[in-house]
């Protein structure tokens, strides 16, 4: 990109000769100030010392990580692949390992909507057996557990039974009477709840 040539008639804007001054001080003094120490040394910030021990680490770890992922695909059931395909979010049905399925269940499973995806997340691995069996989405869900036990089922009193439950409570409230108002002879009542009318 070729540079635009100034015309003379720039030399008369004031702006132009002030431009001038500060580019000849900055040729002079620049290689002065950076001799003695004195310009702002450039920002090391955001590097970090990386060895090239750290970096054969890091790669370990991650092929041993790839290597056991292998290992328990290898172990899985193609339902049991197709549930977890169902269960991993994007990124990992990317990186997931399907040679376990033949061409045609792997073109099936690929091609599934969200939807689809997620019933076959909430089915059981028999379900999802059969969804790729018929090559068809087929849940199976799991019975929910029991929350609650059994409710307890009351009987309904007879009339003897509530006749014989009104005694006891009128019985009851006598006894609590008659042991505020007749005691042993000899023996006041500290607690007088009812006091009898005193006839004189």
């Amino acid at each position: 990109m070729e540079k635009k040539k100034k015309s003379a008639w720039n030399w008369l804007n004031p702006m132009t000769w002030i431009e001038a001054a500060f580019a000849l001080l900055a040729a002079i003094f620049a290689p002065l100030l950076r001799w003695l120490g004195m310009l702002t040394p450039p920002s090391t910030q955001g590097f970090q010392n990386i060895r090239k021990e750290d970096v054969e680490d890091a790669k370990q770890l991650a092929q041993e990580q790839e290597a056991a992922v292998d290992a328990i695909t290898r172990e899985m059931s193609p339902a049991e692949i197709v549930r977890a395909y169902a269960k991993a979010d994007v990124a990992g049905r990317a990186t997931m390992d399907l040679s376990a399925l033949d061409f045609g269940q792997q073109d099936w499973l690929l091609r599934l909507s969200d939807e689809a995806l997620s019933k076959l997340a909430m089915s059981t691995k028999g379900g999802c057996a059969r969804s790729l069996e018929r090559r068809e989405v087929l849940p199976s869900y799991p019975k929910a557990a029991a929350e609650t036990e059994a409710p307890e089922i009351y009987a309904i009193p007879s009339a003897e039974d509530e006749e014989e439950w009104k005694r006891q409570q009128i019985a009851a409230l006598f006894r609590q009477v008659q042991r505020e108002l007749y005691h042993a002879p000899g023996i006041p009542n500290l607690q007088p709840k009812h006091t009898p009318a005193t006839l004189h």
